[in-house]
């Protein structure tokens, strides 16, 4: 590899992270509007958003990342737990796991159910089916995501204590993390 090469794939690697920057702050922004009340805590949330290195390009697709931020930033503005894998995960670690071997009814069905959870689009009716996986399975498709949620569990993916000098984008605010001494 010769320098001009390197140096185009460091500037689209560089391309690639800061369109998927760019996601996440839209994310952020849209959460903010979803649920004002918590729109101090999801600004702070943007560490969260970094998808695994496992994920590899699957979340490098917008829709797909937009989902997962989606389900992040709405669980932090519930004040719910961070860590357990997202639809996307999940559909993403099925789909993996059906490249070596067929789904099962139940494991199927989850997929199913995990692609309609994250607002994915209906591609050659898959959500179409998902009411007669849940007709039949639902009690095993449930302990399927409780389980799978377990297994894609990230645990270094937590908000912890948030720390704020009352600036946000370089804008003074009114964060409710602000250090009331900084913040004035």
């Amino acid at each position: 590899m010769n320098a001009a090469e390197l140096i185009a794939e460091v500037q689209n690697s560089l391309a690639n992270i800061f369109e998927r920057m760019g996601w996440a702050e839209d994310e952020i922004a849209r959460a903010q509007k979803r649920h004002p009340d918590a729109a101090d805590r999801i600004y702070h949330s943007f560490s969260l958003l970094a998808p695994r290195a496992e994920q590899g390009d699957r979340m490098g697709t917008e829709m797909i990342y937009r989902a997962h931020a989606r389900e992040i930033l709405d669980r932090v503005a519930a004040g719910e737990d961070t860590r357990p894998g997202t639809s996307v995960e999940l559909v993403i670690g099925l789909l993996e796991v059906a490249t070596r071997a067929p789904l099962n009814h139940e494991g199927f069905g989850l997929c199913a159910r995990m692609w309609a959870a994250a607002g994915l689009p209906d591609l050659g009716g898959m959500t179409d089916t998902l009411g007669h996986y849940e007709a039949i399975s639902a009690s095993r498709i449930d302990d399927g995501e409780r389980k799978a949620r377990h297994a894609a569990r990230d645990d270094s993916r937590t908000l912890g204590a948030i720390e704020c000098e009352g600036m946000h984008h370089g804008d003074t605010v009114a964060c409710t993390y602000a250090d009331q001494t900084t913040a004035a």
